[in-house]
């Protein structure tokens, strides 16, 4: 029950639109402190317990209003315009809100909600400067303020409400857009061989892992009629979906050209033509490609832009340099195939991309090539998959992360 209802009902007014002033400045605040996203998660729940507060102490003073009798003057005889001077408290802080607090704010953190919330701070100007001029509790300018006070909230409200919705058409576009890349990678992932081919005298082993849903990134077994096997890894310049699409046509093409009486040099010529037409000279293909025949102590291969390792059982580490440029790049030059010769038994051959050498630690160090001879020199070499295995777990521990920064492929090929 209200006491004095007449005086009650204008006080209330007053008291609600200060408030309301109160939580469009404190509330905003925080926002303009920083845009960092822990700053902002702080910033919602500042704003958060700042609008519990408002309303608790609102409910508290409407409390205390109702059991009144007599409260202090509210309307004043002051000459000119402004009749309830206590109004002009909110005004004051409304002003303050659209002159500098919301136009700082929408140029932090543009949405359509705080433009809305900037363009609503307007009607709660006019809305006020009506309430100053009120001079009686239901006179024309105090209907207009309620008007206008409808409107101020009807803004930010709608501007919310669209932002939601652009935020949920543009989730479900990322989980379409997700959905297919993970379709993508299933695809990719079955362009690489699951197994590898037996070939006596050899003990073969290989690997890819990309380090985002789908890489450039490539490595294959060719075998040829007569039991002799060409092993290729490569590496296609970026990780879209064009980087991908490339490394299928470069897989096709590979295929297409090994044949018994199209040598190495040959088959990586023609090749090379085929992903100039395709490329246009804006993409580019690394690639090792090598050949082993059944019972045989050579390797024959070609590095187009691409080096491997040679790790003897020994313990001496070389480099098989590139001895050409990438594909794709241009068709105007000759390839030649070169030969490593008398391999003994437990001899490997690695073949990479540079995802493995270039692997950074958490400090920006790289693994580089005398890291990967470490991590051979401490392998238990039983074996190519357990060269493999090795490698991978000797990058993860290296790098400090359960995802690679760049596709890793590796192929071990061990002499036996």
């Amino acid at each position: 029950t209200v006491l004095n209802l007449e005086q009650f009902t204008p006080w209330v007014w007053m008291l609600s639109r200060l408030f309301n002033s109160i939580i469009v400045v404190a509330g905003t605040l925080p926002f303009l402190w920083t845009a960092r996203r822990a700053q902002t998660n702080r910033g919602v729940r500042y704003t958060l317990l700042t609008g519990i507060l408002c309303a608790l102490m609102s409910f508290a003073v409407v409390k205390i209003c109702t059991r009144v009798e007599e409260f202090p003057v509210i309307l004043s005889a002051m000459p000119g315009f402004v009749h309830r001077p206590l109004d002009l408290i909110p005004l004051v802080a409304y002003l303050l809100a659209a002159g500098i607090v919301l136009p700082r704010l929408y140029r932090l953190h543009r949405s359509l909600f705080t433009r809305g919330l900037q363009v609503s701070i307007l009607p709660h100007v006019v809305s006020q400067i009506y309430a100053v001029g009120s001079e009686h509790l239901f006179d024309n300018a105090f209907y207009v303020a309620s008007a206008l006070k409808i409107v101020g909230y009807l803004v930010p409200l709608i501007g919310l409400l669209v932002d939601y919705t652009r935020a949920y058409q543009a989730q479900a576009a990322l989980l379409a857009a997700e959905e297919q890349l993970n379709l993508a990678r299933e695809i990719q992932l079955r362009l690489l061989p699951a197994t590898a081919p037996q070939v006596a005298g050899w003990n073969i082993a290989g690997r890819c892992e990309f380090a985002e849903a789908i890489g450039g990134d490539y490595f294959d077994y060719l075998p040829l009629p007569d039991g002799r096997l060409r092993i290729v890894v490569a590496d296609v310049s970026g990780h879209d979906p064009g980087a991908s699409l490339l490394m299928a046509n470069a897989r096709a093409y590979l295929r297409a050209v090994t044949r018994p009486d199209v040598d190495l040099a040959a088959a990586i010529q023609q090749v090379n033509r085929f992903l100039c037409d395709d490329a246009h000279g804006r993409r580019f293909v690394t690639m090792f490609i090598c050949e082993v025949a059944p019972g045989g102590d050579r390797v024959n291969y070609i590095g187009c832009g691409h080096a491997a390792l040679l790790y003897s059982s020994s313990g001496e580490c070389r480099p098989l340099d590139a001895t050409g440029m990438p594909l794709g790049v241009t068709s105007d030059y000759k390839l030649e195939a070169r030969i490593v010769s008398d391999l003994k038994a437990g001899d490997l051959l690695l073949l990479s991309t540079d995802g493995l050498t270039e692997a950074a630690s958490r400090s920006g160090a790289m693994l580089g090539r005398d890291g990967v001879t470490s991590l051979l020199q401490s392998s238990n070499r039983r074996g190519s998959a357990d060269v493999v295995e090795a490698l991978f777990s000797g990058v993860h521990q290296f790098t400090e992360r359960s995802a690679f920064q760049d596709d890793v492929t590796v192929v071990a090929v061990v002499r036996q």
